[in-house]
């Protein structure tokens, strides 16, 4: 999709620019995907929530994020539709002029953490910031859990596994975030409604390029070992596979040498796309159980 390779390359522009006016170290990675293109993924997603981040810890050191140039629009833009807040005590012409109006809910000293709104509710008016070009801006932030049962009863039939043949989702983690006017998802049912479809986290070059890195990374012969191994984890919206553990296992050693190789592996995140086109979707934690049948077989 030539229009979302477009938005993406003007968003790694408009990230890498803010980092070099806030004097931030951004490596922004080259994208290598082939397909159809969405304009944001978990690594734009990740390259946002680090910016977010450092910005953040600017502020707490009393240094003024620039924005030079840059409007709110702009800013919403260059993190994929999230918003990058202000806090107490940040320069108003940190936003290219714009008011921010102070009010209870933006505490003297900023939350730890990712606190992007108030939960579940919606921002009352009186919190919102405003700026000329944008009108009011309101963000609505909820997080909807799933196990097993509510895979199988909703969401399997809208979940796609891209080469990965031998995977199975047992559990997630959406964030759902939702700017501006129009409907808003109140619960896990009404959201999955409003989804098109979930892809499930995935290795790039699919599930035989996966078990041939996995055997690379063994550090033991394991083509003397047989039998199906099942290992559970967690792929995170962002970040490292966490949370490894062999619920089928074929030998102690082999077992955890599984379980070791797993962590190092660099999965994709899940994913889920709206019905709206007009709307982005976003990165989400998914628990995983992935069968391995050894020997490996490898090319």
């Amino acid at each position: 999709m030539a229009k979302g390779k477009q938005t993406c390359k003007i968003l790694k522009e408009i990230r890498k620019q803010i980092a070099a006016e806030n004097d931030i170290e951004l490596v922004i990675e080259e994208c290598t995907y082939k397909g159809d293109c969405l304009g944001t993924c978990p690594k734009c997603e990740a390259e946002v929530r680090y910016l977010e981040r450092e910005l953040e810890k600017r502020q707490r050191l009393g240094k003024a994020a620039v924005f030079a140039g840059m409007s709110m629009g702009t800013l919403i833009a260059a993190s994929g539709c999230h918003i990058i807040q202000p806090t107490a005590g940040m320069p108003v012409d940190a936003f290219n002029g714009a008011e921010v109006v102070q009010t209870d809910t933006i505490p003297e000293k900023p939350l730890e953490g990712d606190v992007v709104a108030v939960k579940p509710e919606p921002q009352e008016p009186d919190t919102l910031i405003t700026e000329p070009l944008m009108g009011l801006v309101m963000m609505y932030n909820n997080i909807f859990e799933f196990n097993a049962e509510d895979y199988q009863a909703m969401m399997k039939d809208k979940f796609v596994f891209p080469e990965m043949q031998h995977l199975s989702v047992i559990g997630g983690n959406i964030e759902y975030r939702h700017v501006g006017d129009g409907e808003r998802y109140e619960n896990l049912e009404q959201f999955i409604q409003g989804v098109k479809e979930f892809r499930a986290p995935y290795y790039s070059g699919g599930e035989q390029k996966m078990l041939e890195d996995l055997a690379a990374l063994l550090g033991l012969d394991a083509s003397k070992y047989k039998g199906d191994m099942e290992v559970a984890f967690t792929v995170p919206a962002w970040g490292d596979v966490k949370d490894v553990k062999v619920v089928k296992g074929i030998n102690k050693a082999l077992d955890e040498a599984v379980a070791e190789a797993m962590t190092q592996m660099d999965w994709n995140s899940a994913f889920y796309d709206y019905k709206d086109a007009d709307i982005i979707g976003g990165a989400f934690e998914c628990r995983c159980v992935q069968k391995i049948h050894f020997p490996i077989k490898t090319k």
